[in-house]
């Protein structure tokens, strides 16, 4: 997969996963498997294989689009999938009405094979739908124009046993026979482990690698991470923190690498700084301390 091209978002922002001009930021697993033609992503081909992926990985997030069907359209939006690795992620149906024995565990909305849909939406072909796709740590939702068809507990499905909480996000080439379409627009994504108070809470999951994954993203997020995680550390918690701490640390060192610029380095000191005057613990104000001679 190529680098990251997406820029950074503020809390609660929205920013767009496709441009509308080209696949810039995604991966064709085929040359020819999608086109871009006034605005809109379209399927081309048809069988096997011929998916599109974001260049990036996500986790917690919200993702927003439309879809179109043609008359027997068969698609789908991957969610925290590896596209190398074919138990990962998971499916999220997109599929015109036109076979019998697609029930609600395999109709547009369901959680393909996993989670059927509760509240069956308009299937009707030849028009444009909103859909939301929500992924909060363990809980997903999915939305069809502003009604949700699908909620669902990943810790209480058996099948989605194991799968990872990151991954890419993909479309699904033309499953359907030659000629057939899916096309999508205005594809745009709130990425939640950009938001340092949706970041924070994660470290109070029981669950190690939802705890694991809220780690990563307050090391990934640096500086601005650093008085809310001393907030943490100063609580009674052994494991919030234990896990603080070590998030702390890791940011500092991320910026005392060589290959890291000054400017990351002076806003994580100024960080530093700012914890030790606000908080109310010596044991926390001294670690800071310590870490900002490891800057110096």
């Amino acid at each position: 997969m190529k680098k990251d091209i997406i820029t950074a978002q503020g809390p609660g922002q929205f920013i767009p996963l496709f441009n509308g001009k080209d696949i810039s930021g995604w991966t064709l697993q085929k040359p020819d498997g999608f086109e871009v033609i006034n605005g809109e992503l379209i399927s081309k081909s048809y069988g096997a294989g011929n998916d599109i992926f974001s260049d990036r990985k996500f986790s917690n997030f919200i993702l927003r689009l439309e879809f179109l069907l043609s008359d027997v359209g068969n698609s789908g939006v991957f969610i925290r999938m590896d596209p190398e690795v074919s138990s990962s992620g998971f499916e999220v149906q997109l599929l015109a009405p036109w076979t019998p024995y697609r029930d609600d565990l395999h109709c547009t909305g369901s959680m393909y094979g996993h989670v059927a849909v509760t509240n069956r939406p308009d299937e009707t072909t030849g028009k444009w739908y909103k859909m939301e796709i929500s992924c909060d740590r363990n809980i997903v939702t999915i939305s069809v124009d502003d009604k949700i068809v699908t909620k669902a507990d990943i810790d209480t499905v058996k099948t989605m046993e194991g799968k990872p909480y990151t991954g890419f996000i993909g479309f699904q080439g033309n499953h359907s026979t030659k000629g057939q379409f899916v096309k999508l627009r205005n594809i745009i994504i709130r990425d939640l482990d950009e938001e340092p108070e949706y970041v924070l809470k994660g470290f109070s999951e029981k669950n190690d690698d939802r705890r694991i994954l809220a780690h990563t993203a307050a090391s990934c997020l640096g500086a601005k991470m650093i008085n809310p995680l001393a907030g943490l550390m100063a609580q009674a918690d052994p494991v919030l923190s234990s896990g603080a701490k070590q998030a702390i640390f890791d940011i500092v060192a991320k910026s005392s690498a060589p290959d890291e610029s000054a400017e990351k380095k002076k806003e994580v000191s100024l960080g530093l700084k700012s914890g030790i005057r606000t908080s109310s613990s010596e044991i926390v104000r001294n670690y800071l301390k310590w870490l900002e001679g490891m800057l110096e």
